[in-house]
């Protein structure tokens, strides 16, 4: 994933500039008065630098040591070696170099000014700073639509959700990721009699599912399959099959295809609270950890999620756990001894009260590392509604399940709880969080970078 950086304001280290004011006898300088319109006839007025794509930088242009400052951020560093600039002169001044012949502008540049009365002159010098720029992730609603606008209502086919690429896939359907609208469906080439478990992706949209015979968490053998190079392509096994019932509640964090991921299971349902987990360094299966949460994940309410952020086992993990009456987040604290995770609470991210009864307490967790920083997306049910939330390990609410209730209620009929996922579009530099209420609906939101 791309990293986003805040940049301290520096002038370019090593840099030495060279600044001359105007000829030995410059009226700014030997004499106060009237006589200053003489230099002023030979200034720099503006100073706009012309990036490739349009883009431009304006400069800060200083009478008092002739500089001009060019602002940068990181990104439009590279772009500064081949610049043009635009430049507004004093009437009837003229300048060399010539500004509009493309130039190396990380490092300095010095430009002459003469006046209309072709004696007067001065010397400018650019000097690139970096800019003081300070990132904030904004989030707004994207898109919603139905289970019957979707044509998904048998919730017991469509229980999940991932995404591949821009689409999403919820059970075996495809659809558009921004617009919800239907786009075909997932290729099982190569799995046949096997059905969806549960489904998952990593940050950069790679699709993974596991798969059994019958659909369910509790069959084995268990194999997981990747979909590296989209929906519509065919699959490959990357763990399995396997004789045991690891298939609930997965999720991955990183790159799975290029770079490292962790894919997290729920394990088997004891006081301890295991999760399976599985890193992978390029595509390619590596360490196994058991990690123990201390958390029971037997204590009647059969829904317990382990989240890695990203594919660095060092990282940060959040865990949603739902207890008798209603739940809580987790977040990852440090290691005891080589498997088991310490871990925090996080109030009130996963609301509790009268709308989580008892063993209907369900949810599940997506953890992920966005603009620098490690979020969990809470996805929580009770019988009347379904909340989100977006909180970091701080407890600070991106999205505050308070501002994003969603009027989707489980029932003795419909007892399935709701699941989410996030992915990261390096191309738009932004992030798309959806969630599945099972027979329900889908909604998701967008995360942005702005700066200040």
């Amino acid at each position: 994933m791309k990293k986003f950086n805040l940049f301290a304001y520096a002038t370019l280290a090593g840099l030495a500039l060279s600044f001359a004011a105007c000829t030995d006898d410059d009226p700014e300088i030997s004499k106060p008065g009237p006589q200053i319109d003489r230099g002023e006839k030979c200034r720099i007025e503006s100073f706009v630098l012309n990036l490739p794509e349009g883009e431009t930088l304006s400069g800060d242009v200083y009478d008092y040591d002739k500089s001009i400052d060019l602002a940068y951020t990181t990104p439009q560093l590279e772009a500064m070696k081949t610049a043009t600039a635009t430049v507004k002169l004093s009437e009837g001044a003229t300048i060399t170099p010539d500004p509009s012949v493309a130039a190396d502008y990380t490092q300095p540049i010095s430009f002459t000014v003469t006046g209309a009365d072709g004696k007067t002159t001065r010397i400018y010098t650019t000097k690139p700073v970096e800019k003081v720029v300070v990132s904030y992730t904004k989030i707004g609603a994207l898109a919603e639509k139905t289970a019957t606008q979707m044509d998904i209502t048998d919730h017991t086919k469509y229980l999940q959700i991932g995404v591949s690429g821009d689409k999403i896939v919820i059970g075996t359907k495809v659809f558009d990721g921004k617009t919800l609208a239907a786009a075909g469906n997932l290729n099982m080439t190569g799995y046949d009699g096997l059905q969806v478990t549960s489904l998952a992706n990593d940050e950069a949209g790679h699709l993974i599912a596991s798969l059994t015979a019958d659909g369910t968490s509790g069959s084995a053998p268990v194999t997981y399959a990747c979909w590296k190079n989209g929906c519509d392509q065919p699959a490959e096994t990357i763990l399995g099959p396997s004789d045991s019932a690891i298939a609930a509640f997965l999720s991955v964090g990183g790159n799975l295809v290029e770079g490292k991921a962790l894919i997290t299971a729920l394990g088997a349902r004891v006081t301890t609270g295991p999760s399976f987990c599985w890193g992978f360094a390029d595509g390619v299966r590596g360490d196994y950890y058991n990690l123990l949460t201390g958390q029971p994940s037997n204590d009647g309410s059969w829904s317990q999620m382990v989240s890695a952020c990203s594919g660095e086992v060092s990282g940060t993990w959040f865990m949603w756990d739902a207890v008798a009456g209603g739940h809580n987040v987790l977040t990852w604290e440090g290691w005891d001894g080589t498997s088991s995770l310490n871990l925090k609470q996080i109030p009130g991210a996963a609301p509790n009260g009268p709308n989580n009864w008892g063993n209907y307490t369900k949810g599940s967790i997506r953890a992920f590392m966005f603009n620098e920083k490690a979020y969990a997306a809470v996805f929580t049910t009770g019988w009347p509604c379904t909340y989100v939330s977006i909180v970091d390990s701080n407890g600070e609410f991106l999205l505050n399940p308070a501002e994003a209730t969603l009027n989707y209620a489980i029932s003795d009929a419909n007892p399935y709880c709701p699941v989410g996922t996030f992915v990261y579009n390096e191309k738009e530099n932004c992030g798309y969080v959806y969630v599945l209420v099972p027979g329900h609906a889908v909604k998701s939101w967008k995360l942005e970078i702005t700066y200040d």
